[in-house]
């Protein structure tokens, strides 16, 4: 039964409706883990009002029912506390227009505008995740959107409970059918596709999308209190991967520096006195550092490598130090720091030459110094007697910095993950002195105070250290519990060097990794429950994941303009204008041609009615098992005569020709249309 007027206008049918749902949930459930869970509940909610109305167990809802909702929607949005000009503000109201649209879903072009709704969804996802596993489920969402899109097409009389009932065998045929249709329709695609991501320009986005401030940044930050790292240390996820181009460096050997933390209050380090040291942090200054090649002393050899920086919305990079190359969207910051251009809202790929051997900075100026040797006054006086005694025994500072080194090695200090609270004040003696029990951060904090105390420059640095290396993918991964802090002392003629106390304590947290040096302690990950890092058996299986990941980002996700020319070059030589629209013309008639063959279009095109093409498919059939119709033969003659030969299949020709001639010559079945030919498919089906 359909509405008068354009095909548009038809009612949509009840198996539509449900693709229709199921088309929804899937396009909305990834997002659910960056967006309020409710949302999903309200498409549940609207869907499931809107199928009782269509099986007429309950009223359509009127209009003021639709305004209060759509207010509680707002209100439930603005209690969420999301920030009103936002990404996640913005993909919420989306989704709950994405939503309430379920409830007056009455005409095809009604589901036209949820499906490509749907279709604008799928891209927002790619804002929050590039992920191999989110670009598959993503092909499903799209494969199963076009399938709603083919059901909501399709006609027939389903819109009561008493032929949906009988309509359900029907329902699930359709299911495979739609879905076939839809990858089919795709899989043609698929070569255009391919043709855009090799030969489209790339170019740098033109702006960026705001994102909830808090909610999007991880990883390390930029200050330090005693246990922030241990916090920081007990997630699995993925802070970047490495690729090295020559040899790897050894695994003690494998700093990865990104903040430099000077000014001390007390409790917290921080990269600076924000009350005497303006911030250079997205400011144009910082922006117009260039390779610190004036206050280094080249040496050694340089270690080549490309790193890609997973997702954090900061714009921390870690590195090895010194950088003194980089290629790409990074700037040299202070203190031999390496920042990314904008915030890191996507994976980032860039490489980098490090010299381990340079000297940095032979001669200390006077600002840098003061900012290096500053303490807060009159605290932890116990670890200030203990810095004078231990600098009144030595013979140079090379020495007092080996005694204070030993001190954590021959006293009973203890490396763990639990460290106990140290208070408010006087940090630094409730740890040195008292409760000797500490994490990276506590190590760092407690020599650079004791460093600073008998007047050398010193300064926490907090990155990564170490990492996993994947045989498979031949790159390093370094998670977040590879988050680790260090120091960097100042010494006459040698410039800043790497002092790691915590290895002094544990070294083979530094020698071989986290998991190692807490396996006595067995606190590695215990937030962490499903961790599969914490698994050894599934070590093969986590790392054969990781390195398709790692393959996807580096050469599907980075194929920036230089990787692509560089493809390009070495697939077709050189390249000019004339001979890239040459190529491009060539694959795009190539693409052309497959679609006129696979579709057929340069045959004849024969309108034949379906029960037309089904009964030559079963004259077929029956001319294979010897049965063959004469010209002359009406179908009721035909199957007479077919039964009588073939006595076994008797029942399946009188049904296939029964369901042939109502749709032949009984008006009425036209209404029943699928039915007739579900059927009639069936009993083929059932003859082979």
């Amino acid at each position: 039964m359909f509405t008068k007027g354009f095909p548009q206008d038809r009612l949509i049918t009840y198996s539509g409706m449900l693709w229709l749902l199921a088309a929804q949930i899937i396009v909305m459930l990834p997002l659910m883990f960056y967006l309020p869970i409710w949302l999903l509940p309200v498409l549940i909610f609207s869907a499931a009002w809107r199928i009782r109305v269509m099986l007429g167990k309950a009223k359509q809802p009127g209009i003021v029912t639709k305004i209060i909702l759509g207010i509680v929607g707002l209100g439930a949005l603005k209690l969420s506390g999301l920030p009103l000009v936002s990404l996640e503000m913005t993909a919420s109201l989306l989704i709950l227009g994405f939503a309430y649209k379920s409830l007056e879903v009455i005409q095809r072009r009604d589901s036209m505008v949820v499906i490509l709704t749907g279709f604008v969804l799928i891209g927002v996802l790619f804002l929050y995740s590039q992920s191999i596993l989110i670009t598959l489920y993503s092909f499903v969402s799209v494969v199963v959107l076009t399938a709603a899109m083919i059901a909501i097409q399709q006609t027939g009389n389903q819109n009561n409970a008493k032929t949906v009932r009988s309509n359900k065998g029907s329902l699930k045929s359709g299911i495979f059918s739609n879905v076939r249709l839809a990858s089919g329709m795709l899989l043609l695609c698929l070569p255009l596709m391919v043709l855009f991501f090799l030969f489209a320009p790339r170019f740098q986005p033109f702006w960026t999308v705001p994102t909830a401030g808090g909610h999007a940044k991880t990883g390390i930050s930029d200050s330090m209190s005693p246990g922030d790292i241990a916090n920081l240390s007990q997630s699995d996820e993925l802070a970047f991967s490495v690729n090295f181009k020559g040899k790897r460096p050894k695994q003690s050997d494998l700093y990865w520096r990104g903040l430099v933390l000077q000014h001390f209050d007390g409790v917290k380090w921080t990269q600076e006195d924000p009350e005497m040291t303006p911030r250079l942090m997205g400011k144009p200054l910082f922006s117009q550092l260039k390779a610190p090649t004036t206050k280094v002393e080249k040496k050694g050899e340089a270690i080549d490598y490309s790193i890609i920086y997973q997702k954090t919305g900061q714009p921390w990079m870690f590195a090895l130090n010194p950088v003194l190359d980089i290629k790409g969207q990074a700037f040299y910051g202070p203190n031999f720091r390496v920042v990314a251009k904008t915030d890191i809202i996507e994976p980032v790929l860039v490489q980098f030459s490090s010299y381990p051997d340079t000297i940095k900075e032979p001669e200390l100026d006077p600002a840098t110094r003061i900012i290096n040797l500053q303490l807060p006054e009159s605290e932890n006086p116990k670890s200030r007697l203990l810095a004078e005694q231990l600098l009144a025994s030595s013979s140079s500072k090379e020495e007092y910095i080996q005694r204070v080194l030993n001190r954590f090695r021959e006293k009973q200090y203890f490396y763990t993950l639990r460290p106990p609270l140290l208070g408010e004040k006087n940090t630094i003696d409730g740890f040195l002195i008292d409760s000797l029990k500490g994490f990276c951060a506590h190590y760092a904090g407690s020599f650079v105070f004791m460093m600073r105390a008998a007047g050398i420059p010193a300064r926490v640095v907090s990155g990564y250290q170490g990492g996993e290396w994947n045989e498979k993918g031949q790159f390093l991964a370094v998670h977040q519990f590879d988050a680790h802090a260090w120091t960097e002392v100042w010494l006459a003629g040698k410039g800043w060097q790497r002092f790691d106390p915590t290895a002094m304590v544990a070294p083979q947290r530094i020698e071989q990794n986290l998991q190692a040096a807490m396996q006595e302690e067995g606190s590695f990950l215990e937030g962490q429950i499903l961790s599969l890092n914490k698994f050894k058996w599934l070590s093969g299986l986590r790392q054969q994941f990781d390195s398709l990941q790692y393959g996807w980002q580096r050469f599907v996700l980075n194929f920036d303009s230089e990787t692509q020319q560089s493809f390009l070059k070495k697939v077709f030589g050189e390249m000019s204008i004339r001979k890239t629209m040459f190529i491009v013309g060539g694959f795009f008639g190539g693409i052309i041609l497959l679609w006129v063959g696979f579709l057929g279009l340069a045959r004849k095109r024969i309108n034949e009615a379906p029960e037309h093409q089904l009964y030559r498919r079963f004259c077929a059939l029956l001319e294979k098992k010897g049965i063959t119709r004469e010209i002359s033969q009406t179908p009721e003659v035909f199957s007479k005569f077919a039964a009588e030969k073939l006595p076994d299949f008797a029942l399946a020709i009188e049904e296939f020709t029964q369901s042939y001639a109502s749709l032949c010559y009984n008006p009425t079945a036209a209404a029943k249309q699928d039915f007739y030919l579900d059927k009639m498919k069936s009993v083929l089906k059932g003859m082979k």
